[in-house]
């Protein structure tokens, strides 16, 4: 009785998000995944307790490489111990996810999003091995944020947002959020990781979300243009049978260029001129010609 229920409110609260349907559904996700962490008391995020989603070089080993799939779950799962990680990378997302969802489409937004968390985690590997830490793990969507937070920032630089009880433009809002980053990881590299933040994450996913801005990466264009969009299944549906039209129009061609040549012989040296696969061919075309007209 109560699991009804509570899908039913479930569906009615996410129904009622007024967000676009990309960042609603990445929203919708992290949300879901923290409160799993959550109920199993922190597996998925915390070290000393398994740390089943979290990215680190030495977890991307595991199950037989399966552990690589950790450079895209380490992406929805926060730490279980402070909810304000989660809580400022949902604000974030919340803000910035339909401002380049407006540009990018819901297809561009999921790229975005998943790139700059695959720039944040090698971000992050890249400064912990430096460091002589490679074992770390990194979780959170900040990496991703960033990303979408830069673009964003590129799509509407004047626009104004509220940070702390200060009204900036939003240009100067990722410049400063950028440049602590900056200063952070200067900070790590002058006294040592302590943990806590990873500001290569940050930064890597910034600097994901200026390139694929700059270079005009990911736009999903279908989307934007209104179109009904397929799903993966029936898009790889389409394209088999679009070759498959191919490969039969191109067979046909090839048949019709050789009986053209087989009659042109026939007509210049007779019947008798062929050879016996010629022959073949034609009593093949024959037949096939009389069961058409049956």
């Amino acid at each position: 009785m109560i699991g009804p229920i509570l899908m039913d409110a479930v569906r009615r609260f996410y129904s009622q998000l007024p967000l676009p349907p990309a960042t609603k559904a990445l929203f919708a996700i992290n949300v879901a995944v923290f409160v799993l962490n959550a109920v199993l008391f922190g597996r998925l995020s915390d070290p000393e307790r398994g740390a089943w989603l979290a990215f680190s070089w030495p977890g991307t080993l595991d199950g037989y490489g399966l552990g690589a799939l950790r450079v895209i779950t380490y992406q929805f799962t926060h730490s279980f111990a402070d909810p304000m990680h989660v809580l400022m990378n949902m604000l974030s997302l919340w803000v910035f996810g339909p401002i380049a969802e407006g540009r990018l489409g819901a297809g561009g937004l999921y790229r975005v999003y998943l790139w700059g968390g695959f720039a944040g985690a090698l971000g992050h590997l890249v400064t912990v091995a430096l460091q002589g830490m490679p074992g770390v793990p990194v979780v959170g969507a900040s990496g991703a944020c960033f990303a979408l937070m830069v673009y964003a920032a590129y799509v509407a630089p004047h626009m104004t947002i509220v940070f702390m009880i200060v009204h900036l433009p939003l240009w100067l809002l990722a410049s400063l959020l950028c440049f602590l980053g900056v200063y952070g990881l200067f900070v790590e590299f002058a006294s040592g990781y302590r943990g806590g933040v990873s500001h290569s994450a940050h930064l890597g996913g910034a600097l994901l979300g200026f390139v694929a801005y700059r270079s005009g990466w990911f736009i999903d264009y279908l989307d934007l243009a209104g179109r009904d969009r397929l799903g993966f299944f029936a898009t790889w549906l389409q394209r088999w049978r679009q070759r498959r039209l191919a490969r039969a129009a191109a067979g046909k061609a090839a048949k019709e260029l050789q009986l053209d040549e087989i009659l042109a012989k026939v007509k210049a040296s007779g019947l008798n001129s062929l050879r016996p696969d010629e022959r073949r061919f034609l009593e093949r075309v024959s037949q096939q010609a009389r069961g058409d007209r049956s």
